[in-house]
């Protein structure tokens, strides 16, 4: 990315500036708000750059020299958006700023480095304007990972798109091993997660049991999801053990259940409850913790 604005910068430099006087002047005080961290500026800058760029590239007789410095003011102004929302602070700046580079280029690469922060700010204003914010990105960048998991809570379909383009996704530009790693399990156990929690609310024990299953060691050290996941893997299991007389399967719910208990939750207490239950069936007089 650097490189790239660098040679942009280079091109300006090699007398482009009579060529595309105005689009330089445009790009040079874009980049002039960028760097002061000018959202105001960079929220009127950013739109006339690229429809200056625009103009450039539409034109027949636009030489070759200058639709490559067009290209790339384009890109830049796009670019500027994205980086003055992604530093936060200002929801009601890094929701405008998303909301034009989604209007001006809603399949820019550049939107996954907003995502963040505008869905994060619209989940201030509540979960219906997070899941609206959330369409609009998905319309043009269908694998953004930070869209699905809003839109999968609750939503099996969005839960599976999330595993299938997490299982594949490639590292981005800029994210360290560690970092998109970490993220990736995250993203992978939360599909996973909310497809689990779905199907047990639908009662389909088996596929409650199978996603839950899977998403349990990407989870781990998340305390509040291990908490919940781990109820429904008791339900699921127990469920499963009366429907099937599978007395190692109501073993394994009260496993669960007790591991559920033990962890800090919304279903510790209902947990509790299960284990007591689940012990007097079984006459192992386990307790409840």
């Amino acid at each position: 990315m650097k490189l790239r604005f660098a040679t942009l910068s280079l091109l300006m430099g090699s007398g482009l500036v009579w060529a595309a006087p105005d689009l330089n002047d445009t790009f040079n005080s874009l980049k002039g708000a960028v760097e002061k961290k000018d959202a105001a500026a960079v929220k009127t800058l950013a739109p006339q750059a690229s429809k200056e760029a625009k103009t450039l590239l539409a034109a027949a007789d636009t030489a070759a020299d200058v639709k490559e410095f067009a290209k790339g003011a384009e890109e830049y102004s796009e670019y500027a958006l994205s980086i003055l929302a992604a530093q936060g602070g200002d929801d009601s700046a890094t929701i405008a700023l998303t909301d034009l580079l989604l209007e001006q280029n809603g399949k820019s690469r550049h939107v996954d480095t907003a995502a963040p922060a505008y869905l994060n700010a619209l989940g201030k204003q509540g979960a219906p304007k997070a899941a609206a914010g959330a369409q609009k990105i998905i319309a043009g960048r269908p694998e953004n990972e930070d869209a699905l998991y809003t839109l999968a809570t609750g939503n099996p379909t969005y839960a599976a798109r999330l595993v299938t383009v997490m299982r594949t996704k490639a590292k981005p530009e800029g994210v360290g091993e560690a970092d998109w790693q970490k993220k990736k399990d995250f993203m992978m156990g939360s599909g996973y997660y909310f497809s689990g929690i779905n199907a047990a609310t639908r009662q389909a024990w088996a596929d409650s049991d199978r996603d839950l299953k899977a998403a349990e060691p990407l989870l781990r050290g998340n305390s509040q999801m291990l908490n919940i996941a781990y109820f429904y893997l008791g339900v699921a299991n127990y469920q499963i053990g009366k429907l099937t007389q599978d007395r190692t399967r109501i073993q394994a719910g009260l496993k669960y259940s007790q591991q559920s208990a033990a962890i800090a939750g919304p279903m510790q207490g209902q947990a509790n409850t299960n284990v007591a239950a689940m012990s007097r069936e079984l006459g192992t007089g386990a307790r409840a913790k």
